[in-house]
């Protein structure tokens, strides 16, 4: 009997040990899995954060490169704008000068309560590029023309009284019959002009070129104001008295 026994402990304890190897392998099995599932779900996780940051930077950088463009083309509307805007004033106040007969005379005896007259106040066009224009009868008093272009510019009857044009250009214009009276012309240029009847009195003419000039008279030279650095032709006599205005009040 204990023959029969013992063999069957022995069998049955044999059976119990691969039981538990089966289950330890089992267990370690799960376990195994369970953490390779665990790895792939973090690696699952890794790549969906790593192509959501990807996807962030990337539209950071479109944004990023979306304000820059915008911020160039700003700077570049701005330096447009800097560029056009004097052309645009000086179109606008060319078409907005007024002709001289309709531009009212000043009183002889301006009052406190007579403001000035948006006809009369004074123009700025100072470095415009004015060449060949027609300005002719327009009213130009006190008017800052300096480093002006007004070569061949038709200024026929123009009141340029008191106006400033130091320094610009007047070849071959025609100024017959302008008013320069008080005028600016230090260092300006009027080779070619023709100043058939332009009144020059006390026109400063210092610096100024009045080579090949149309038209003028030792009486309207004798009338403005010039110095040794004046170009004339030779046949104007500077050496003569200078002629006083007759005051018609």
């Amino acid at each position: 009997m204990s023959e029969i026994i013992i063999p069957g402990s022995i069998i049955c304890g044999w059976l119990i040990i691969i039981c538990l190897a089966i289950s330890i392998a089992r267990s370690q099995r799960r376990g195994i899995e369970r953490l390779h599932n665990q790895l792939q779900a973090w690696e699952k996780a890794q790549g969906v954060r790593r192509k959501r940051w990807e996807e962030r930077l990337e539209k950071d950088m479109i944004a990023m490169e979306q304000r820059l463009v915008a911020h160039i083309d700003r700077l570049h509307f701005e330096e447009r704008k800097r560029t056009i805007q004097p052309t645009e004033r000086v179109t606008y106040e060319l078409a907005h000068l007024p002709r001289l007969e309709d531009t009212p005379l000043p009183p002889r005896m301006p009052t406190e309560t007579t403001g000035p007259d948006i006809h009369q106040l004074p123009r700025s066009f100072q470095g415009a590029k004015l060449a060949s224009y027609d300005l002719s009868y327009r009213y130009l008093r006190y008017a800052d023309l300096r480093n002006a272009d007004l070569s061949h510019a038709n200024l026929f009857m123009a009141d340029l009284t008191g106006a400033c044009l130091r320094d610009a250009k007047l070849t071959q214009a025609d100024l017959s019959a302008a008013n320069f009276t008080h005028a600016d012309l230090t260092n300006a240029d009027l080779t070619g002009a023709n100043l058939l009847v332009t009144d020059l009195y006390d026109t400063l003419l210092a610096g100024a070129s009045l080579l090949q000039t149309r038209n003028l008279t030792n009486e309207q030279v004798r009338g403005a104001i010039v110095d040794r650095n004046t170009q004339l032709d030779p046949g104007i006599d500077i050496t003569l008295p200078r002629i006083p205005r007759t005051s018609l009040q």
